[in-house]
């Protein structure tokens, strides 16, 4: 019998004042128990109780020692239920998210977040530059596009539909391309996927057939904001998440060019560790997060 089962032992004969009572409500043997008393004083080198033929009698130092070994078994009790699987979402929750995902999607929604998981505090990171999850204590982190391997568990959330556009001064300069083949005389603001160190090639389905094609770089970035002005700027044509770049489509600023391709939708994944996929709050914040894409026609 280890400390803790002999702890528990001991708070039930005080609290019962029997070695009977506390048998029966224990679901053990009264010699069982006699023997663990006996046992943690030998152990502690300290009498805990002066027993009688009808009752027992708490001695100061038993006194002090049934006070520590409650607070200590509620103590452990809390910790456990904090670490249970059934436990209520609170805490910490760390998560990275790109730029454009954060702008278009999770902070518009983060009040409807906030409501449901009122006790989780949620620490936003927002970058285009993928993070450690282990080195750097993420939770959890939100990918837009295809994954790499790895040994992080990935789960799909949704995808993202695609747009492609220009600036009209890049238009009234090149002229506007009407089919695939034309796009490889343009120029592109390309993105760099900063991970690979590659270009983010574009994706149409044409004719039930997947193509990509990389178009000449006006510009290379690895910032979506970067990015987002270059394309406004008329430095070349842009693809990207259409809710981030439609406002500026319906404002002028940006014109959609083959609105017959069909693009290929960005996937949006959520990655984490095993440790992390059993915690509430990660939980919580994958849940929501499959719901806020699937209320927009996204999952």
């Amino acid at each position: 019998m280890n400390m803790i089962e002999a702890m528990e032992i001991y708070v039930a004969v005080v609290e019962q004042g029997s070695y009977t009572r506390a048998a029966e409500s224990l679901r053990l043997h009264r010699p069982a128990l006699s023997k663990a008393i006996q046992n943690l004083e030998q152990e502690l080198n300290v009498q805990l109780l002066h027993r009688t033929t009808r009752k027992i009698h708490v001695t100061p130092e038993g006194e002090e020692f049934y006070d520590r070994c409650k607070q200590l078994l509620a103590d452990l009790s809390d910790t456990v239920a904090w670490f249970s699987p059934d436990r209520p979402a609170r805490g910490k929750l760390r998560v990275d998210v790109p730029v454009t995902l954060a702008k278009a999607f999770i902070i518009p929604s983060l009040t409807k977040f906030r409501a449901l998981y009122p006790e989780i505090e949620l620490i936003l990171g927002s970058s285009d530059h993928q993070v450690d999850l282990i080195a750097q204590g993420v939770d959890c982190a939100v990918r837009l596009g295809e994954l790499d391997s790895s040994s992080l568990i990935a789960k799909r959330i949704g995808t993202v539909p695609m747009v492609t556009c220009a600036a009209p001064s890049y238009l009234e300069q090149y002229g506007t391309p009407t089919t695939f083949e034309a796009l490889s005389d343009h120029l592109a603001v390309n993105f760099l996927i900063d991970h690979r160190q590659q270009i983010m090639p574009w994706r149409f389905q044409i004719g039930g057939e997947s193509l990509s094609v990389t178009l000449k770089s006006g510009i290379v970035v690895d910032d979506s904001q970067a990015f987002l002005c270059c394309g406004l700027a008329g430095l070349g044509i842009v693809q990207g998440l259409r809710p981030s770049l439609q406002p500026h489509i319906a404002s002028g600023e940006l014109i959609e060019i083959l609105p017959d391709l069909h693009t290929v939708p960005k996937p949006v994944s959520l990655l984490l560790t095993d440790r992390k996929y059993r915690s509430p709050k990660v939980r919580a914040f994958m849940e929501w997060l499959v719901a806020v894409f699937a209320e927009q026609g996204l999952s």
